[in-house]
């Protein structure tokens, strides 16, 4: 069977930009200490010490350009991947998430001053897609490099953050560019057409520098043979959609720089699930410390699932171990589910994550913890249980509801659980978080941070 070809003349072609704010929440941190965001030695590291002589703990969330380049460091280090003692000339910050989160907004406000809501599309907190197709001519650039070079002046007089530009027919060639030659650039764009596939996105080195192709994916397709992007565009289309289904077909159509989606597009997704993680700042040994945790767990994401009006389904409880503990299976970690009765009560859904917990907890040493709750449900007329008074049910309820109105009204640490006030709760010391980091956090948030 002849192998499937596109033609390019008849594929959607605009002017898409993707741009990144550089080492976003390093740079944030490097512009309000008064520093250059590309010379400064910064990293941005969860639980530092207060005590210049002890090491701290905890992730490096982000690095300066020039702390990678210094320490051989990543966003997936550790503490101890730093030399240490910490040289003079490093700066080390405690993430501030809502410092991020403001900047971000005011960031995508400048963006905003270049196209409407129909063409903008925020895939991260510091990566957005614009289409600028018609904007060119409102603001008189003959080319989307012109407006790009207009969009990074304009972001740093405002906030001191550097962009970095990819320009493409659309978003896959846009993001390609930007992975793969704009971050490298001095003048931080590069372009990449329909015309550049074969010299450059066939030339990108490794698999999983390619968007989409994660660790996984890359070995699935090795055993297919295909072990660069060139292999995967000449491989045949139909071997590969047989192996893969629609993923094989989309890695195929991207290898040849295919992307058919618009920025206006709006995705409606198939399921949706509301749940929370973090890291622990220290190993957890002790059960009754590990109950501690995900008893407020489980209250955080009971409390989210009322705020936004549905019941779940089904429970999910992620555990992960120290990062030395490997447990008698040769495992670093287990994550189960279960199914249950629709709810959101808080007493319900701590009972699910507790017999998941009980079934797989052997006393291990655990960092990371994680409940999540899908299968959500509209709430409808509840069904009744034989075995459940339906007094209890009421009681249950109606508790919830006025913790959660006291709670709205006077802040999180204003009624807590009593187990969050001894060792092993953290519930109190991340009321004022943002996504995990120094800040607030969804369901627990502290009004008295704000």
């Amino acid at each position: 069977m002849k192998n499937l070809v596109f033609d390019y003349d008849k594929e959607p072609s605009r002017d898409i930009l993707c741009i990144d704010c550089k080492s976003f929440y390093a740079s944030c941190e490097a512009v309000a200490r008064g520093f250059d965001p590309l010379k400064v030695k910064l990293v941005v590291m969860s639980y530092p010490s207060d005590n210049v002589k002890e090491r701290g703990s905890g992730l490096i969330l982000a690095s300066s350009p020039q702390a990678k380049k210094a320490y051989h460091i990543s966003n997936i280090s550790r503490a101890r991947d730093l030399p240490y003692p910490y040289p003079k000339d490093l700066v080390i910050a405690p993430p501030r998430m809502n410092l991020y989160m403001s900047i971000q907004k005011k960031i995508n406000t400048i963006y905003r001053q270049y196209v409407d809501d129909e063409n903008i599309a925020v895939y991260s907190v510091d990566e957005t897609f614009l289409d600028v197709t018609g904007s060119l001519r409102y603001f008189n650039c003959d080319s989307a490099h012109e407006l790009a070079r207009l969009i990074q002046i304009d972001v740093f007089k405002e906030t001191g953050i550097y962009t970095t530009v990819g320009i493409g027919d659309n978003p896959l060639l846009a993001k390609l560019a930007l992975d793969n030659e704009a971050k490298y650039n001095q003048d931080m764009k590069a372009e990449w057409r329909y015309d550049d596939v074969k010299e450059k996105v066939w030339n990108i080195p490794n698999l999983t520098d390619f968007w989409g192709i994660g660790q996984r994916s890359a070995l699935r397709l090795q055993k297919m043979g295909i072990h660069s992007i060139r292999d995967l565009a000449h491989i045949n289309y139909y071997k590969i959609k047989k192996e893969m289904g629609v993923i094989g077909a989309q890695l195929y159509a991207h290898a040849w720089g295919i992307d058919r989606t618009f920025l206006g597009e709006v995705y409606i997704p198939k399921s949706k699930s509301i749940g929370n993680s973090q890291v622990l700042n220290r190993d957890y040994k002790k059960r009754s410390e590990i109950e501690i945790i995900l008893q407020e767990m489980s209250d955080q994401v009971a409390t989210r699932l009322r705020r936004s009006g549905k019941r779940c389904t089904c429970v999910s409880l992620w555990v992960g171990y120290s990062l030395w503990y490997v447990d008698k299976h040769g495992k670093s970690g287990f994550s189960k589910q279960m199914k249950i009765e629709a709810t959101h009560n808080s007493k319900k859904i701590a009972e699910a994550v507790f017999k998941i917990f009980d079934q797989f907890y052997t006393n291990q040493v655990i960092r990371n913890v994680g409940i999540t709750c899908s299968k959500l449900e509209e709430p409808q007329l509840e069904q009744l249980n034989l075995f459940e008074s339906i007094e209890v049910k009421d009681k249950e309820n109606k508790f919830d509801e006025v913790v959660d109105e006291i709670r709205d009204r006077y802040g999180f640490t204003k009624l807590v659980y009593a187990s969050s006030l001894i060792a092993g709760g953290r519930a109190i010391a991340r009321s004022n978080l943002v996504g995990g980091h120094a800040g607030g956090m969804g369901g627990i948030e502290n009004k008295e941070f704000k």
